[in-house]
């Protein structure tokens, strides 16, 4: 058979193999088949040839389809949308013409004549501009510009015109279109010899902005750039007053608008600049105002592959040479807001050369900011100023980033992209969400890793970038700087607390400059840094230089940083010779030595150390304390309970120590140690140290027995932190490059990383009380925009369509589509599984046997995800004993996936909106929420609000069925308010109530009132968490509720006197006002007289009345606030005067903690189930005395453990001191922000599952004495004030 088909040309294209019995698979060998007839073979796995009733199975081979990738089709669709039709068809005939050239002449002729057959089929037509026209196919854009041209028409081939374009292909094609005859522009002559005036009009991408041509008479900016640098270079080409600058923006498109006016809005400093830079100064340095746009200047598609280019680790960004220019100006421009200490000057000078050069006779010479201690670089001799300016602009950008000054914030960004792996997630978002089984709410997205550490594994490691850490003094111990040394630039790392014990202290961080290590520094390096791990973790860890991507080393006491200076300017702070690199070797060498020596006295010894009592490297370690000259081995001691059953030290050592030999002086002094606790998690203020075991501790030994760890005891603490310092610095990471990526570096990083945060990340804040402030900006936002879009709509369906955009579904939805779930912090550090960044694929045996054994030992390691993993994985494991994975596998594997419940990744997104308006007002978190495709089409600025209602005049203005006020209303409601009504009538429909039409249409206050009740909310919620900010995020809800409960602000319409100026036809309504006024006004009295009685601020007195107030009166309140701001085209001028002179003072003279209920344990039961804690009670002692102290305990089973009291009161009555203490309580958690976070852990995955078993039965018997409590409560505060009275 081989040497028949052998001779044939073309083999069968079809191969079977007929099934066989597995005992005969071994005697089956296909090969010499397979390569005969260039096929495979495949085998059919049946225990019995018979056994088998399926069809036959059958390989069939098909040829490769056509070259195009998925860029092609991309560049079509914004041909298509830039030009139209017919440019769509000349770019596709562009693409097969180009591929059908590059196929080769062998094995591919089918695919080259395919795609000559498809290029023969593409149709011929010719331009149609007329929009009347059947033919039609160009897009109005397209249309416009040939209308524009053929304005000039007139002017001949005196014309010339310059196009600048944003895409490489929309700039091909427009030249291709604008030249064919079809277009009839015979005076346009494209391209060449532009500069000798035979040809009169170019097509460029922005990326040529800066190549030298003679000034045109039109400027036309075909895509609009939101960057003053191409805006000055617009007006460089241009011939000034004697010409045109035509920008096309699309009718109706606000985001284009936004653009625009952002371009044109200059100050007088920029201006002059622009102007200097146009008639040939485009030396100098542009004022810190110049606004430069982050997006790339090469089309990454076409123009950017297979050019040169410098990586930003931090965020994978890419710098070519046409962006250096605009990257310098902002790192100028940045250097100059922070680098305050020093001054800074920077220039660009150009050197001329007469004489003949090869490469051109100009040159320029770039002088970085003085500060940076950076000399001037000087670039290559170039034929043309703009090639040369650049050349040099680009090598002042490599030697910035190469020093560390250069980061992510100077390099351009491309556009973010759901479906782009690098533009969101470096590669990690190509997994597939998950939905777990236990819940459709709950879903598992790939956890992303910074690129940084991946990109700095590209880098050589013969460079290496140091990072000093110095951390202030915690738990009373110092602090040695100890110096991180990465492949690559480490971006700037704010400081940060880490938390001990109770104790807390600021890790510092500083920039030094980068230097050259020699093999052996670098093996050294390896050697400590590994020693480093293994001494944290006390397991096996050894990883090679070349896969290390960070290095730890200990710095001399010598060095200090540069007094004054920032932590970005560290560049300067020469690290190497401050690295005591014998020191290094010991370490890598060596992890002990002994202790007691004859060439050293003791005391110097045990100076700063680190000891162990054994010579073995994995073991119990000790910080020596002090030196105890006053006892011996011969001593006996009561203070250390291991040695209580022995006359002595010595003897003990004798009994104990295996084949222990004596000692040569048994009257040496003893040393006092103290524990080196284990790694912990420092990022929380609950850190404390695990529990002791239960054996007796070790305090004392013999220095001729105790061994020197190799590292400083105060390097050593500081190395102790390093896991929770690595982890940190991650984050930071991620948020960078999040914020640059996505929003442009809009958003302040650490408002960012708050937002991203969540409770179950267990750092020292989450995004709880930005989420409460997110909630209602977005409210503002959603309600601005329907109210404008639907003017028709009543209260209800503008209700309902705002739960379309505000709710958890719609916010999930757009977090999962834009591709922000990888970033959120999610993951409680376990420092059990902490390794420093390094590129192994996986650890080795010994390292992953010992994490298996850390995730085994202790609740505190346990994710609450690993369990969310086992329910996804639980119906899919077919055998379960052979599937069945140590509880270490399963957190390992958990480690990589983010389980959260669609509600928080709902809350995180309304966090982002928050920490984007802290960054920067309405207009920041407003594009921001466009960024996050939050669904409000058409609006990119706040003014756009107003510009859409004017479009809609039902929405701006007052229905026209509008009731007449009387003559003095808008007056008294003006000076109620303290502000002028804009528009008397939205005033008017503001105060008119639906009853007012008797039944016919008109137009009453419930659409303003929509408007008001979330512009009204925001304010509240604004005022509240800036006036608390540690407040915890369910005491801020509590104190929102009160504040625009319908109580409350019925209680405030009353007080303004609002509600004399309604606009009713009820009587029924009217008398109801009337009742609840009076009732109103007495119980008001009454509270005062009580407060000044008692000496106290008054309360909430409206909560005491049997009634319930009309609703009218709180939808006036709101209605009158919308209809100011809708008067003042949606911004808080009126509103913000009125909420600060009026409803503000009034809110807060009634309305806190301690008096959001007549009973304060009611109050902060709430604030407790608000806040997730689950284990809280009121405590009573016995009272076997006169004034028995009531205690109030909050937290949970670790704080009844420890017995923690949060606040005690004293009194006669127990029902007056559980009043007291509940109050002490609530002033306790307002003023201390952290005290429920370090005593309550019912938030973490282990406090839940203790709050569950530890549920019982009497729940309801719980319930039943805390009501009658209260009861009791109530009735003993009657009876006391009825004694008052």
């Amino acid at each position: 058979m081989t040497d028949f088909y052998a001779k044939i040309l073309d083999g069968p294209r079809v191969f079977a193999t007929v099934t066989s019995a597995p005992e005969r698979w071994a005697s089956l060998d296909l090969t010499r088949l397979e390569i005969a007839f260039r096929a495979h073979s495949f085998f059919l796995a049946t225990k019995a040839a018979d056994s088998w009733y399926g069809p036959l199975e059958l390989v069939v081979e098909y040829d490769v389809g056509l070259l195009l990738r998925s860029k092609h089709f991309r560049t079509a669709r914004h041909v298509l949308h830039e030009l139209g039709l017919l440019a769509v068809d000349l770019y596709w005939r562009r693409v097969l013409d180009e591929l059908c050239s590059s196929t080769t002449a062998g094995g591919e002729d089918t695919v080259r004549q395919k795609l000559s057959q498809l290029l023969g089929s593409l149709p011929n037509d010719t331009l149609a501009a007329n929009r009347g026209s059947s033919a039609w196919n160009v897009s109005p854009k397209l249309a416009k510009v040939l209308e524009v041209l053929s304005a000039y028409e007139g002017y001949g081939l005196n014309f010339r015109g310059i196009i600048f374009t944003k895409d490489g292909a929309v700039a091909q094609i427009l030249a291709e279109v604008l030249s064919s005859p079809s277009a009839e522009l015979p005076f346009l002559e494209l391209y060449r010899a532009f500069e000798e005036g035979r040809h009169n009009l170019l097509v460029l991408t922005r990326s040529n902005e800066d190549v030298e041509f003679p000034q045109a008479s039109t400027i036309i900016s075909f895509d609009l750039f939101e960057d003053h640098l191409t805006y000055a270079y617009c007006h460089a080409r241009s011939k000034g007053r004697h010409s045109h600058l035509i920008h096309m923006i699309e009718r109706g498109n606000n985001e284009q608008r936004r653009v625009l006016n952002h371009v044109e809005t200059i100050d007088a400093d920029l201006r002059g600049w622009i102007a200097g830079f146009a008639e040939g100064g485009n030396n100098a340095i542009p004022p810190k105002s110049l606004y430069t746009s982050l997006d790339p200047r090469l089309d990454d598609e076409s123009e950017g592959e297979g050019q040169e280019y410098i990586l930003d680790p931090a965020t994978s960004a890419r710098l070519h040479k046409p962006d250096a220019e605009a990257a310098f100006y902002r790192f100028v421009a940045t250097f100059e807001q922070q680098a305050v200490w020093n001054q800074v000057t920077s220039s660009i000078s150009l050197d001329e050369n007469e004489g003949d050069i090869a490469g051109g006779k100009y040159r320029y010479t770039v002088s970085p900011p003085k500060s940076t201690g950076i000399p001037d670089i000087v670039g290559p001799f170039c034929s043309t100023k703009a090639r040369a300016k650049r050349e040099a602009l680009y090598r002042a950008c490599q030697e910035c980033v190469r020093l560390g000054y250069m980061d992510y914030r100077h390099f351009p960004q491309r556009p973010w992209c759901s479906g782009d792996p690098h533009s969101q997630a470096g590669g990690s978002n190509s997994q597939e969400v998950q939905t777990a089984n236990t819940s459709a709410g709950t879903h598992g997205y790939p956890r992303k890793s910074p690129d940084f550490w991946a990109n700095s594994s590209k880098c050589p490691v013969s460079t290496l970038y140091p990072t000093v850490v110095v951390p202030d003094s915690l738990a009373g111990e110092s602090h040695a700087p100890v110096v991180i040394l990465t492949r690559a630039p480490l971006p700037q790392i704010p400081n940060f607390l880490l938390f001990f014990a109770g104790a807390r202290a600021t890790a510092h961080f500083y920039k030094g400059a980068p230097f050259e290590v020699s093999a052996v520094q670098l093996q050294a390096l390896r050697g400590y840094t590994n020693r480093v791990v293994r001494s944290l973790t006390n397991k096996p860890f050894d990883c090679p230089a070349d896969d290390l991507l960070c290095f730890f080393a200990l710095l001399t006491p010598s060095w200090q940083p540069l007094s004054g200076a920032p932590g970005f300017l560290g560049a300067q702070l020469r690290i190497r010779e401050h690295i005591p690199w014998d020191s290094v070797q010991l370490t890598a060498d060596y992890f002990a030595v002994p202790l007691w020596s004859n060439l050293t006295s003791l005391d110097d010894s045990a100076r700063d150390a680190v000891v162990q009592d054994r010579n073995v490297e994995f073991t119990m370690r000790h910080f020596l304390v002090k030196v105890r000259h006053d006892l011996t081995p011969l001593s006996k001691v009561d203070d250390s309970p291991r040695e209580a059953e022995y006359p002595n030290f010595l003897e003990y050592c004798k009994a104990r120590r295996k084949d222990f030999e004596g000692l040569e002086d048994e009257k040496q002094p003893m040393i006092e140690v103290s524990a080196v606790p284990g790694v912990l998690n420092n990022l929380h203020p609950m850190s404390t140290p695990q529990t002791p075991p239960a054996k007796a501790p070790l305090k004392y030994l013999i220095p001729e027995l105790t061994y020197k760890f190799t590292i400083p005891a105060s390097t050593f603490r500081t190395l102790w932190l390093i896991p929770s310092i690595m982890t940190r610095i991650d984050s930071y990471l991620l948020v960078k490059e999040l914020n640059a990526k996505l929003f442009h570096l809009s958003i302040h990083e650490q408002q960012l990383l708050v937002a991203l945060s969540t409770r179950a990340a267990w750092t020292e804040s989450n995004y709880e009380r930005l989420e409460f402030l997110g909630d209602a900006f977005l409210k503002v936002v959603a309600s601005n925009f329907l109210y404008v879009t639907m003017p028709r709509a009543g209260e209800g369906a503008l209700h309902n369509a705002r739960q379309g955009i505000i709710g958890n579904k719609t916010l999930h939805e757009c977090a999962t589509r834009i591709g922000i779930c990888p970033y959120i912090q999610h993951k409680r550090f376990v420092p059990k599984l902490w390794q420093p960044p390094h590129t192994s694929n996986a650890p080795s045996a010994d390292v992953q046997s010992q994490q298996e054994r850390a995730a085994g030992k202790g609740g505190e390691d346990v994710d609450e995800d690993v369990e969310m993993a086992d329910a996804e994985n639980s119906e899919n494991s077919g055998n379960k004993s052979k599937q069945k994975r140590s509880k270490k596998q399963r957190q390992m594997d958990g480690q990589n996936t983010l389980w959260m419940g669609d509600k928080i990744v709902a809350d995180v997104v309304e966090a982002i909106l928050a920490a984007a308006f802290l960054s920067g007002g309405h207009e920041v978190a407003l594009r921001a929420a466009k960024r996050l495709q939050i669904p409000l089409p058409n609006v990119a600025q706040w003014t756009d609000f107003a510009r859409i209602a004017a479009e809609h005049p039902m929405a701006q203005h007052a229905h026209p069925s509008v009731v007449d006020l009387r003559p003095d209303t808008i007056e008294a409601v003006q000076a109620v308010v303290g502000a002028i009504f804009s528009r008397p009538a939205l005033l008017a429909q503001a105060l008119t109530h639906g009853s007012a039409f008797g039944g016919a249409e008109g137009a009453s206050y419930e659409r303003l009132e929509f408007i008001g009740d979330a512009i009204l909310d925001f304010l509240v919620a604004r005022h509240i968490f800036e006036r608390h900010p540690h407040l915890s995020p369910g005491g801020l809800t509590l104190l929102k509720g009160a504040m625009v409960s319908n109580r409350a602000l019925a209680a405030f319409c009353v007080h303004a006197g609002l509600h004399r100026h309604l606009v009713l036809a009820s009587d029924q309504l009217a008398t109801a006002i009337a009742r609840y006024v009076d009732a109103l006004e007495a119980r008001r009295s009454r509270e005062y007289e009580l407060a000044t009685s008692e000496n106290r601020l008054p309360g909430q007195y409206w909560l005491d009345l049997p009634m319930e107030p009309p609703k009218c009166l709180s939808d006036v309140v709101e209605s009158v606030i919308g209809a100011l701001y809708v008067g003042d085209s949606f911004f808080e001028v009126g509103v913000g005067r009125f909420f600060d002179a009026v409803f503000k003072p009034f809110m807060d003279a009634h309305v806190r903690l301690q008096t959001l209920s007549a009973n304060p344990k009611v109050t902060l039961l709430e604030l407790l189930q608000a806040e997730g804690c689950q284990q809280h009670a009121v405590v009573k002692i016995p009272q076997d005395r006169q004034n028995a102290p009531v205690h109030m305990e909050g937290g949970c089973s670790s704080l009844q453990i420890h017995g923690h009291v949060v606040a005690s009161a004293t009194d006669l009555s127990a029902v007056i001191a559980t009043r007291k203490v509940s109050l002490a309580a609530l002033d306790a958690l307002t003023n201390d922000h952290e005290l429920l976070a370090r005593i309550c852990d019912c938030g973490s995955g282990e406090g839940k599952r203790q709050h569950q078993q530890q549920q019982s039965i009497k729940s309801d018997e719980v319930m039943q004495d805390e009501e009658a409590e209260a009861a009791e409560v109530e009735e003993a505060m009657e009876a006391i004030e009825d004694g008052e009275q």
